[in-house]
């Protein structure tokens, strides 16, 4: 039986925090309210957590695609790429908030930067999980050509 790689199972737990993050920080944002806030802040922890946990999932599962067509690898450091510069930005974000938090800051009008930056993470996990399904969809990375080709 052939391995199967245990990415497709985490990377839906990133997008699906950031998102959330973005919605409950917005919501704080708008009713300055701290308990809104501090879930945003639980949730973002729990995005850096499975994001960190996604891309190391993806490193193997890149590998179980060796040997690859070179539009495929192209396609591959793409979305590998854009994850990586995710997570690190989503990363930093924490590292923002924490500060804020410490310094008494995040009640001030530099949340609403923050939230603009929550924002942006948004858009940029989003289009990794274009870019992987693409991957999928388009160049048929992890599918077994000989069952499609039973079919």
């Amino acid at each position: 039986m052939a391995e199967v790689p245990f990415h497709p199972q985490l990377v839906h737990f990133p997008i699906a925090f950031i998102i959330l993050s973005f919605i409950f920080d917005l919501v704080g944002a708008l009713r300055n309210s701290k308990k809104w806030n501090q879930f945003g802040g639980i949730i973002l922890l729990l995005a850096i957590l499975t994001a960190f946990a996604a891309l190391q999932s993806g490193e193997s599962a890149e590998e179980m695609l060796k040997p690859m067509a070179d539009s495929l690898h192209e396609a591959v450091e793409e979305h590998e790429d854009l994850a990586s510069t995710t997570f690190f930005f989503v990363l930093i974000l924490g590292i923002i908030r924490i500060w804020f938090q410490l310094k008494g800051l995040f009640n001030s009008w530099l949340r609403w930067g923050y939230v603009v930056l929550i924002g942006t993470a948004v858009f940029m996990i989003l289009r990794v999980g274009y870019l992987g399904g693409k991957l999928v969809y388009q160049h048929g990375a992890g599918v077994n050509s000989t069952i499609l080709e039973n079919k």
